[in-house]
């Protein structure tokens, strides 16, 4: 039999509770080219369980397809490069030596970063270097709501979101809940405005444009209409407040616990080295 024809015959094989019982006791090959060969537990292991028996079979389809075209390149790599450039042993090596010290210092890390940040110093960095969290787009606290451009409720939440108190939401809440397509109230944090721009139809910069100058926007865009209340804006390029960036902020504190782990343990070790000689 042609080992083309080899894929089709195993596909119902590799759905099938059957299949997993098969694999215990033998393994068979589902594809050979040359010396490389692709047996059937290869495939198993990379087929998700609790899929459909279509979506199995497409994915097992795949990878038998995409496991082909590697050997074959490698093949074609193999006859038609350079003697000089087929001994990777050196790239391998190299590899080897950055994956294990990765690993190691992985290990180091996670076994001694102290990952309890406190209020106090998360305040206190963001005090000593607000000018590294600098909003690369328009901050903006308010309330979105997108609705059919056909709905008979567009008029009302409309003339309701323009007359809005940013802490007057509740009622705001239970109409939008009915009659819109999706809503997002956020009168006591900040979003940024890329959030919003796919769903005005329109970039960025077009958008920011629109809320710099006006505390209600409004586009429709693909049947939808979107609108935006703002209250309160921070312009890109100005410091974020540290609600916003707190996560951020945090996130550094412990990259510079971690950085102070790591030249430790390379001081460390250069000294023992020293102190041997």
């Amino acid at each position: 039999m042609s080992v083309r024809f080899l894929p089709l015959i195993l596909l119902g094989l590799l759905v099938s509770c059957e299949f997993a019982q098969r694999i215990s006791h033998s393994d068979a090959v589902v594809m050979k080219i040359g010396k490389s060969v692709l047996y059937e537990s290869d495939l198993a292991g990379l087929i998700p369980q609790g899929i459909s028996s279509e979506d199995s079979a497409a994915m097992a389809a795949r990878l038998i397809e995409k496991w082909k075209l590697e050997q074959l390149l490698v093949a074609k790599a193999e006859a038609e490069l350079p003697a000089a450039q087929l001994d990777v042993s050196s790239e391998m090596e190299s590899y080897r030596r950055s994956l294990l010290i990765y690993r190691f210092e992985s290990m180091y890390v996670s076994e001694r970063l102290d990952t309890v940040v406190t209020d106090m110093e998360v305040e206190e960095y963001y005090r000593e270097n607000a000018a590294f969290f600098r909003t690369p787009a328009m901050l903006v606290r308010g309330y979105f709501v997108k609705m059919d451009e056909d709905s008979p409720n567009l008029a009302t939440v409309r003339y309701n979101l323009k007359n809005l108190g940013d802490t007057d939401t509740e009622e705001m809440e239970m109409l939008s809940a009915k009659v819109s397509f999706s809503y997002h109230n956020f009168y006591d944090y900040w979003e940024s405005l890329t959030e919003f721009a796919p769903d005005f139809g329109m970039g960025l910069e077009a958008l920011a444009q629109k809320a710099a100058s006006s505390s209600f926007v409004e586009a429709s865009h693909g049947g939808m209409v979107s609108l935006l209340r703002i209250w309160e804006r921070i312009p890109a390029g100005e410091i974020a407040p540290l609600d916003y960036c707190r996560d951020a902020v945090r996130e550094r504190i412990l990259n510079l616990r971690k950085k102070e782990l790591l030249d430790n343990l390379e001081r460390d070790l250069l000294m023992e080295s020293f102190s041997v000689k």
